[in-house]
């Protein structure tokens, strides 16, 4: 009985401070933005979106670290494709208040439910402070693809035949 009190006191301690929330922006617009104080401590956050369309995907997140009011270390913004059991990281990259703002490109991403995981470490007295911005520009179709080209080929067309 003493250990499963000590075991249930550990756990506590441990997570005491800990934060998790989690943000629903729903369909994607062209640009998301998210700003969060976290506590002193580890902190997860997540943000829930969907894509209607294949779109490419930037992200930038910066932590705000004020003196030692506000700080965050060890941050990271990992991207994930909800795939039903196992959910997929399709990438993700690491900030901190001596980085300033980072920003990173997850490339073209086809239509489906994803989501943002944000977590961290605040450090501060007051605990820390993000701001992750998230902006999507449409994938052309194949068939823009198409169409430039068979424009570059006639431009080129004309241009040798002049020279002739």
């Amino acid at each position: 009985m003493n250990f499963k009190f000590a075991s249930l006191a550990l756990a506590s301690a441990l997570s005491f401070g800990a934060q998790a929330t989690t943000t629903d922006w729903g369909t994607h617009d062209a640009l998301e933005v998210a700003a969060a104080i976290t506590p002193i401590g580890s902190f997860a956050d997540t943000y829930l979106f969907a894509l209607a369309s294949d779109n490419s995907v930037f992200s930038t997140a910066v932590s705000n670290n004020l003196t030692q009011v506000l700080g965050i270390q060890d941050g990271t913004v990992t991207l994930f494709r909800e795939t039903g059991v196992v959910d997929t990281a399709v990438g993700g990259f690491a900030f901190n208040g001596s980085t300033g703002n980072i920003s990173y490109s997850f490339g073209a991403l086809a239509t489906g439910d994803y989501y943002y995981l944000v977590s961290g470490l605040g450090t501060g007295t007051a605990g820390g402070f993000y701001t992750l911005s998230s902006t999507i520009t449409p994938v052309p179709e194949p068939q823009s693809y198409a169409l430039l080209l068979a424009g570059l080929g006639a431009v080129g067309f004309i241009a040798r035949r002049r020279r002739l």
